[in-house]
């Protein structure tokens, strides 16, 4: 039996389909604003704006982004990358403040927060609020971590490196890096405390499968990109990685113009994005970034963004077969040739935003820098809740939920009927028989209320189920309240 007390439930999977008829599970739609909030404009941006950024909103209102500020001399030479400020009041006009903590050039007039050392390199970085850390600690950061050749010469070792701070903007690094050690790190690596598991939950790239083996080859897969996991109760002691996403046979059998002759596949997965979705209860999403190179010099090397769900973190759902959740754009525009979600999920009304990097460089290219810098980063709207729903069609359709238990009085729906479309609601008994049944609801909200004959928390706490009657209709999530 399922207890879902007054927690937000999502219809990501089919968990609430015992039985269903002319129900099926449709992918949400953002939509992908085409004006970029951020673009580079100084001289430590000289090569865009990267793929890795965070942007945060504080309790007060505040709008943080922690963006990847890129140089022309590139990886793996000194001072490549940075990790750049910026802040803004409504999330869609951001400013870049003058802080005078980092030297760049002979000068500290900038809003360069880190690497310390202006030969130093990071590549972007994920930055987490920890509200369970000590104030000193209240800011995270993972990054990947290129010390400079004489620090190199002394024996410290680049890698996956954390970083802690106060108030998001003086940053010091946790002793004895990387951390942790020996982990792969040419990505976006997430993390994220887990209260469920009471563990921080890391996400990585996967080293093992990026060298050619005889075991990969004979196997066909070559050499490729996939997303590990591991977890940690205090952010410094790492337990074994786990790969938990990369491409299956039919990701490796898509069809294709042209074929190189190259052991490697065609496509394979860049970034993670994986977030625990707090809102709701046993819901994570992951954003992959989707790599496709199928001809020669990895052609047509151009990335767009998946859209995954997952009830424990580890084992993972396609949503919308496998289509994009975020589209390239129009031929030559800034959303032309890669695109890489970035955390997190932030709520503003009835939508949540997410930032993402575009840029018109493919893979790898050797671009001029007026191409190279054609890049910034993009922000994407969703409906509250909107990564799927249970959708019936026009001649209508209807299910019933495995037994359950809720805590609450009321019952609010986020629903779209559009004009036409409707949702009825039964309470029904272990038996099957029916105890209570809705008025029709109607509409479109993120938190309608459906109305009942008669009260319904007097089921409370009772072993029920749930069946829903609905037409030309989306059911985005429910939720019992108190």
């Amino acid at each position: 039996m399922l207890d879902i007390g007054d927690r937000k439930q999502l219809f990501i999977d089919e968990r609430f389909f015992a039985e269903r008829e002319g129900i099926g599970l449709q992918m949400g739609t953002p939509v992908q604003h085409l004006e970029p909030v951020l673009r580079s404009d100084r001289a430590w941006e000289e090569w865009g704006i990267g793929a890795y950024n965070t942007v945060w909103r504080e309790a007060d209102g505040q709008w943080r982004m922690w963006y990847d500020a890129t140089m022309k001399t590139g990886l793996p030479m000194e001072g490549a990358r940075r990790l750049g400020y910026a802040e803004s009041a409504d999330g869609l006009h951001w400013e870049k403040p003058v802080l005078g903590l980092v030297e760049f050039r002979g000068s500290r007039d900038n809003n360069i927060v880190a690497p310390l050392v202006e030969q130093q390199s990071m590549q972007g970085a994920t930055v987490l609020r920890d509200e369970r850390a000590a104030a000193q600690e209240r800011y995270k950061l993972w990054t990947k971590f290129q010390p400079t050749d004489e620090e190199r010469a002394q024996g410290i070792e680049p890698g996956l490196w954390a970083m802690h701070s106060a108030d998001g903007l003086h940053w010091q690094y946790y002793p004895d890096q990387p951390n942790p050690p020996r982990t792969m790190c040419d990505t976006q690596n997430m993390f994220f405390w887990d209260d469920r598991l009471e563990l921080y939950v890391g996400y990585t790239r996967v080293r093992e499968t990026q060298h050619l083996s005889e075991a990969a080859e004979a196997e066909g897969k070559g050499s490729y990109r996939c997303v590990g996991r591991i977890t940690s109760p205090d952010f410094r002691h790492w337990s074994a990685q786990e790969i938990v996403f990369e491409a299956d046979e039919e990701d490796l059998q898509i069809p294709v113009p042209f074929q190189r002759d190259d052991p490697r596949p065609n496509i394979d997965f860049y970034t993670s994005c994986a977030i625990k979705y707090d809102a709701a209860q046993d819901a994570y999403f992951m954003l992959p970034a989707a790599y496709y190179h199928w001809g020669e010099d990895d052609f047509p090397a151009t990335m767009d963004v998946q859209l995954l769900s997952s009830r424990d973190g580890i084992s993972w759902r396609r949503q919308g077969e496998r289509r994009a959740f975020l589209r390239q754009g129009w031929d030559g525009g800034l959303l032309s040739g890669m695109l890489f979600a970035n955390p997190w999920f932030i709520p503003v009304g009835d939508e949540l935003w997410l930032y993402y990097n575009g840029t018109a460089r493919r893979h790898g290219g050797r671009e001029d820098q007026r191409k190279a810098r054609a890049s910034g980063i993009f922000r994407a709207s969703l409906r509250l809740d909107g990564f799927v729903a249970a959708e019936a069609g026009y001649g209508g359709g209807s299910f019933t939920t495995p037994l359950l238990q809720f805590a609450g009085e009321r019952l609010a729906l986020n629903f779209d009927g559009g004009a036409g479309g409707w949702l009825r609601v039964e309470v029904l008994d272990e038996s099957g028989q029916a105890m209570q049944a809705s008025e029709a609801v109607m509409g479109n909200g993120v938190c309608k209320e459906v109305s009942w004959q008669e009260p319904i928390g007097k089921l409370a706490n009772t072993p029920v189920r749930l069946r829903f009657e609905m037409r030309d209709a989306r059911l985005y999530a429910l939720q019992f309240l108190r």
